[in-house]
């Protein structure tokens, strides 16, 4: 699906990926309105995102996003990587629907994104949902990740070094000593995996395609 939506959403002369963000952040209205008839604990109002002032600090300390609680606010890091900008909307207001941990709110998004029938939501979430589910499979086996990665295409293969190599970049000790203090943080308020919570929706993921697949 990754391969099939990524010649489906604009990009430049050079086949980066752009976007729009004032059609990103309209279109977000919809995200919802299918994944919340097959889970109506998603349901609930569209709010629309916030573009952060200071987007490029916020990749200084690895943030692609955050979830205002006091004032429900989906504030959003428009200058990382665009291709997964879409994913990072949803996942924020995944937040804005109760969906507290990060492992679920992760799920939801990509659920969200990928039964929007909004195709550059459908591609960002297939994309992120894709770098999820990798990440997992390599470690897992090595060999059946390298086989994946050769069936990418050249569009998915740019969007993704485009992401790796935007965030080598904001590899450093700040963001890993802010890291660190998030980890902290996460735990404290029940988050007992930390960070690794992040990669947690692998199994979430799972189960839901085999479930889908089944029906």
């Amino acid at each position: 699906k990754a391969n099939e939506l990524a010649g489906k959403v604009e990009r430049d002369a050079d086949g980066h990926f752009i976007v729009d963000t004032d059609y990103i952040f309209e279109m977000s209205k919809g995200v919802y309105t299918n994944i919340a008839k097959e889970m109506p604990v998603l349901q609930g109002s569209a709010y629309p995102p916030k573009a952060m002032m200071y987007s490029k600090l916020m990749s200084v300390i690895n943030f692609t996003g955050v979830y205002i609680s006091l004032t429900g606010e989906a504030n959003i890091n428009t200058d990382a990587p665009a291709a997964l900008i879409p994913a990072t909307v949803a996942h924020e207001m995944a937040h804005q629907r109760g969906v507290n941990s990060e492992d679920e709110a992760n799920f939801a998004g990509i659920a969200a994104c990928v039964t929007s029938n909004i195709t550059v939501y459908e591609y960002s979430g297939y994309l992120s949902g894709l770098i999820y589910l990798s990440s997992a499979l390599y470690q897992a086996d090595p060999d059946a990740f390298s086989e994946v990665m050769a069936t990418l295409n050249d569009d998915v293969i740019r969007d993704w070094t485009d992401n790796n190599d935007y965030w080598a970049q904001y590899d450093t000790p700040a963001a890993e000593a802010v890291s660190a203090m998030y980890d902290g943080y996460l735990k404290a308020n029940g988050e007992e995996m930390g960070i690794s919570s992040y990669g947690a929706c692998v199994d979430l993921l799972v189960s839901w395609l085999e479930l889908t697949q089944r029906s």
